[in-house]
């Protein structure tokens, strides 16, 4: 197994970068006075492990392989960055949401709650949905939820990038060698 750390590393940076990324959504208001736009602001924070997860195993395929490298082995690259996102991002969803904001889980809730009472459905589906909300909304489910996101988005990632760095993988054509004793041959 080759030196892990580059992975580690991208992996930590990767996980603090959406950690960042929250706390700008937090800075921007995105958290409270435009909480109506955070789901659409939110997705832009998938270009952290796209970029993140590309950059990492490029730069694992050209200082560990020569500028080659195999589907498994970018594979497996991904693989360790993702672990590691994965364990990461669930701690720090907790941290922001038992330090940094504390009233996160209740402003959510609420403001999903004000959307169900606007829809135009039987109580008891307005009624069931909130239960479905609050537990979504729990500490426990919220930062179960922060690591599946991690993982499953991390897998295809590190798939999809991977594919790429096969492609990129192709062998060089070895120009013909037209020395001496070629031509004495014939």
């Amino acid at each position: 197994m080759l030196n892990m750390k580059s992975e580690i590393r991208s992996g930590i940076a990767i996980g603090l970068g959406g950690f960042l990324w929250l706390l700008l959504e937090f800075a921007l208001g995105f958290h409270h006075r435009f909480i109506d736009y955070q789901p659409f602001f939110n997705l832009l924070s998938f270009v952290i492990p796209i970029v993140g997860i590309y950059w990492a195993m490029k730069a694992k395929r050209d200082r560990y392989y020569n500028g080659k490298i195999s589907f498994m082995n970018a594979l497996k690259t991904g693989m360790y960055i993702t672990a590691v996102i994965s364990i990461i991002t669930p701690l720090l969803t907790f941290l922001y949401i038992t330090v940094v904001n504390p009233l996160f889980l209740v402003t959510m809730l609420g403001h999903e709650k004000l959307i169900i009472d606007e829809l135009n459905i039987s109580p008891e589906d307005k009624t069931r949905m909130i239960t479905d909300s609050i537990q979504n909304y729990s500490l426990l489910s919220y930062t179960l939820r922060s690591f599946f996101i991690a993982l499953f988005s991390g897998v295809i990632l590190s798939t999809l990038t991977a594919l790429l760095m096969k492609r990129n993988v192709q062998a060089k054509a070895t120009p013909p060698d037209h020395s001496i004793t070629d031509f004495e041959k014939k």
